[in-house]
């Protein structure tokens, strides 16, 4: 009888492993399937950029990944990868380089469009299939793809950690821009490093469902892409007009959830004002931190919880610019309605110059540089950083002042120092007024000599 009942068990046992050992298998076959249908679509990305933060114009080679997302070259990667890119290389599945040209950039959501030259390519254009990043579940499986530490072609596996991660603290990219203010992020335990930017995040149906954004230093198993939804929007955007335009009516929420007991207790809906911006349609239109706005231009909003600000955000930045709209918001207790005309929000971050024997690199001033660097107006050149060691660094000039005068000449913006520069190259001293945290101070530059190539 003992023997009988360890057979039997024996065969229970053998039976398991069988179905387990199957199971695996069918497994591991869905992941090569998926790394297959992807793979061949994935380009390594080495651009050259301007980099003006020194005090000194250089160009600087950067290493990033991209994904091919249409037969005739359209390539989607981070804007922080490619988006203020000078020339663009592109190695391809069969480890063949093309050059790439820069379609547009949206630094708000970190995407870039690349075209990759085809002309003189006789390979074959392989592109990924795009997925619904809404079906994503947390610990589902997904693979992360691209140039970790410029090691191409790697592929790492995890599972979606949370599908709507939002980070309400100010996200910056290398060039100074802000991010992450439209969309919420998808987190994952696929290893992301330095050089996956740009990269797809893969389900195992071989589809692209985010792209791959940043890890976090220190931390282990945490990583962040762009959900794929936000990505096909915001490129399709970019191949038809090479820009995302936004709206702006300068306000800035924060959850409900928050203060809703200080509130009253029987709020348990709209989107709660946290500050305004001086001078915008909002401040204009009367509405002031505190208040509850309930509808925006015929929308009920309401954002509860933090991952729910971004659909408010998208709401507003798809309002048309210069008609009134109509906003309905909880004043003291009540129902109050305001007119508001929302702007054209315009570019994050000016052009840069570097004023090489002045000794400083500096931009034009943007409207989201002036709300960011609390100034009262658009007016001045914005000083990026003064090179050290220069005629500006000894002089007291530094990242942040604004150039209001040059000699006591208004400067109004970026071309007007352009053209005094050209013209006062020969002079041995400069006499800057700047604007440093709402005080005026005098620099003075003590400039070397140019010499003549006749002496």
């Amino acid at each position: 009888m003992k023997s009988i009942v360890s057979f039997a068990i024996i065969t229970f046992m053998t039976m398991a492993l069988v179905s387990t050992s199957g199971a695996q298998s069918q497994y591991q076959e869905e992941i090569y399937k998926a790394r297959d249908r992807v793979l061949p679509a994935l380009i390594h990305i080495q651009p050259v950029i301007m980099d003006y933060l020194t005090g000194r114009e250089k160009k600087q080679s950067v290493v990033g990944s991209g994904i091919i997302i249409s037969p005739d070259g359209y390539a989607v990667t981070n804007y922080h990868v490619a988006g203020r890119s000078e020339r663009i290389i592109c190695t391809l599945h069969d480890r063949e380089q093309v050059a790439a040209t820069l379609v547009g950039g949206d630094p708000a959501t970190d995407i870039a469009v690349i075209k990759l030259d085809l002309s003189e390519y006789d390979g074959k254009i392989i592109s990924a299939v795009l997925g619904d990043s809404k079906s994503l579940q947390v610990g589902q499986t997904v693979l992360a793809m691209g140039s970790p530490l410029a090691l191409s072609r790697s592929v790492s596996m995890g599972v979606i950690s949370t599908i709507s991660r939002f980070f309400p603290g100010d996200i910056r990219l290398p060039s100074g821009e802000k991010t992450g203010r439209y969309n919420t992020w998808l987190q994952t335990d696929a290893a992301i490093n330095p050089g996956n930017s740009g990269g797809p995040l893969v389900n195992l149906d071989g589809e692209v469902v985010g792209i791959n954004t940043r890890g976090v230093f220190f931390a282990q198993n945490i990583g962040f892409s762009i959900p794929v939804n936000t990505v096909k929007q915001v490129a399709e955007t970019l191949i038809e007009h090479g820009k995302v335009e936004r709206s702006w009516i300068g306000t800035h929420a924060q959850p409900l959830q928050e203060l809703q007991q200080f509130f009253g207790a029987d709020i348990d809906r709209g989107v709660l004002i946290a500050s305004i911006d001086p001078g915008s349609p909002a401040e204009i239109a009367g509405l002031a931190a505190g208040n509850v706005i309930l509808k925006y231009n015929g929308v009920d909003v309401s954002a509860r919880f933090e991952e729910e600000l971004p659909s408010f955000y998208q709401l507003i930045a798809a309002s048309p610019t210069n008609q009134e709209i109509e906003v309905t918001a909880l004043v003291n207790g009540g129902e109050k309605q305001f007119k508001i005309i929302p702007r054209l929000l315009g570019d994050l971050q000016g052009t840069d110059f570097d004023f090489e024997k002045w000794g400083f690199t500096a931009k034009a001033l943007t409207k989201q540089m002036a709300i960011d660097n609390r100034l009262q107006d658009t007016l001045g050149v914005f000083v990026t950083q003064a090179a050290a060691p220069g005629p500006a660094y000894s002089g007291g000039l530094r990242r942040g002042d604004v150039i209001k005068k040059v000699n006591n000449k208004i400067m109004d913006d970026l071309e007007q120092l352009k053209q005094l520069y050209e013209s006062l190259k020969s002079e041995e001293k400069l006499l800057l007024t700047i604007d440093r945290n709402d005080s005026i101070r005098f620099i003075l530059l003590k400039l070397e000599k140019e010499k003549n190539l006749d002496e």
